[in-house]
């Protein structure tokens, strides 16, 4: 039998075992029946599959066998076969866990998603996840049980999403009109009798994507609004009926959910809740999408918050993971808790949120501002001197938001938040701005990118928040699943000063002495600061007073 294994023909591996110690060479056998001008139907007697007890030792004697399928059911939707089906069984049943290796029908890349299913009862069911070996030849991994038929699946090639959420009463950044897959109207939300607030409301003009309408628990009250719906089932059928009547009336494509507060009590009712108007939504071919806060890490725990991805998965075309985290945290956060996550929903359900707002950090939490907002609040100009200012006098002019010996940091790039980032003293003490622009959302479209995520969720796409121009690099993360990374020039990030008459002694700084003109007049000062790409100026009025009377220092 030993030479048997050294002479194997063209289909001894369809199926293959991990190799392990030592068995009986006897329990390999093959059997090849050609049937007509080389059509082959196999029926292999097979290396047997590597089962492992309790302690990880082999616990099978015997071969196992399997035949290959003519016909190979329709994958679930979204996937694709990689491999053929094949009916398994074995001498005797096995109950351990057993650990597989499928020659697939053509090579794939060593990072492409596979996952072993079975079709039992008229449907697919998934085993577990698979990984490329062998050159990508063959998919590995280790499942509860062997199952009576495998095969190997992968997602299906597809375009990376790119969804939109629009604000109530904004208009729509027209660049994102080339590269949205799918736009949510914002502006509506949960009432505590399961009724839906807010609207009515059309797309914009020119939108030849579908449009969502997004329903969001943002304040206290509507959080709570939907704790009261989930607590009970007549309000919870009220509620996805008034769902299913909002989106029909105002033609729909479908609704998206943006609950990131429940009781954790209440996290059954809520799968129920997304069960309902799933399968409503489905029957009318609308779709249905979630944003959830992402799992917080406990140790070696994670807390899913009382959201249950495992059974909302299956439900729903796609979920958002909301990352409004610190930014200084983001990275450490947000790429483990994805990573824990992916494994129990897929990859391709999850999208990564990204935007173009920039986020300050103040002793009472979070605000959102746009990236000119957040530049004019770092190119604040002051000048130190006060009450009158005579002729032909220095006086030293500051940003007063950006100068270390005011307390600030002055506009740098960070490495851990991966941002153009200055914190300065405020009301309340230290304040801390990201800015969000094409260098900070192109890191997280990387990690997009190097997850295989669906896709991601720009969370706003107002025209106010144009400043940013994060649509370029979007664009090429959606085209071609690339990005490209790119920190700002350090000089770009250095203020700059103009005055309209007088002379400055630097042109460049967080402070620069300016010489007044030797005529008294109003004169205009102006600081101009950069994210790398945008400037912005503030202009400071200045009144120079007749020098009788007035202090010259």
């Amino acid at each position: 039998m030993a030479n048997d294994m050294d002479n194997k023909g063209p289909f001894d591996r369809i199926l293959q075992s991990e190799p392990r110690k030592r068995r009986d060479p006897a329990a390999t056998v093959i059997v090849a029946l050609g049937i007509g001008l080389g059509l082959i139907l196999l029926v292999l007697v097979l290396p047997p599959i590597s089962i492992f007890d309790n302690d990880g030792g082999a616990a099978i004697s015997g071969p196992v066998i399997t035949t290959i399928r003519e016909d190979l059911p329709p994958p679930p939707e979204g996937f694709e076969a990689a491999s053929l089906l094949f009916d398994v069984s074995a001498e005797e049943p096995v109950r351990l866990p057993v650990r597989l290796t499928v020659n697939l029908t053509g090579p794939v890349s060593e990072d492409t998603e596979l996952f072993f299913y079975t079709y039992q009862d008229d449907s697919w069911r998934r085993l577990g996840d698979a990984a490329a070996v062998g050159g990508g030849t063959s998919a590995q991994g280790e499942i509860p049980l062997l199952p009576s038929n495998v095969a190997v699946l992968r997602p299906a090639a597809r375009t990376r999403l790119a969804v939109g959420t629009l604000s109530a009463g904004s208009e729509l950044d027209q660049r994102a009109l080339s590269v949205l897959t799918e736009l949510r109207l914002a502006g509506f939300a949960p009432v505590e009798d399961g009724r839906i607030s807010g609207g009515p409301l059309e797309p914009p003009d020119g939108v030849n994507v579908p449009v969502t309408a997004a329903i969001s628990a943002v304040e206290l009250s509507e959080s709570q609004a939907v704790n009261t719906i989930l607590a009970s089932v007549e309000l919870r059928n009220t509620h996805v009926q008034a769902i299913m009547e909002l989106v029909e009336d105002g033609g729909f494509a479908g609704a998206h959910l943006d609950y990131k507060t429940i009781d954790p009590a209440l996290g059954e009712e809520f799968v129920e809740l997304v069960e309902a108007l799933s399968s409503g939504l489905r029957a009318e071919n609308r779709t249905l999408s979630l944003t959830l806060p992402l799992p917080q890490q406990q140790g070696e725990e994670w807390d899913t918050l009382g959201f249950d991805w495992w059974s909302l998965a299956p439900l729903v075309e796609s979920i958002t993971t909301a990352t409004d985290v610190d930014p200084d945290q983001y990275y450490a956060r947000v790429e483990p808790a994805i990573s824990f996550l992916i494994p129990r929903v897929g990859k391709s359900k999850v999208l990564l949120a990204v935007g173009p707002l920039s986020r300050e950090r103040a002793v009472d939490g979070f605000a959102s501002m746009t990236l000119t907002e957040a530049l004019a609040l770092a190119g604040t100009p002051a000048l130190e001197q006060g009450g009158p200012i005579a002729p032909d006098t220095v006086v030293q002019a500051f940003g007063q938001n950006i100068r270390p010996s005011s307390g600030a940091s002055g506009l740098h790039w960070d490495d851990v938040s991966r941002a153009v980032t200055f914190s300065y003293m405020g009301p309340g003490g230290e304040r801390k701005v990201w800015l969000a622009n094409r260098f900070s959302e192109a890191f997280k479209l990387d990690l997009a990118s190097r997850l295989s995520l669906g896709g991601v969720d720009v969370q706003e796409v107002s025209s106010e928040a144009q400043a940013a121009n994060i649509w370029p690099a979007v664009g090429q993360y959606v085209q071609t699943g690339i990005v490209n990374l790119v920190e700002p020039n350090g000089e770009l990030l250095e203020p700059t000063w103009m005055v309209s008459a007088g002379t400055l002694d630097a042109s460049a700084g967080a402070q620069v002495g300016w010489r007044t003109p030797a005529e008294a007049g109003t004169y205009v000062l102006t600081l101009v600061v950069s994210d790398g790409v945008l400037r912005v100026g503030q202009e400071l009025q200045v009144s120079v007073e007749p020098s009788q009377g007035v202090a010259v220092p």
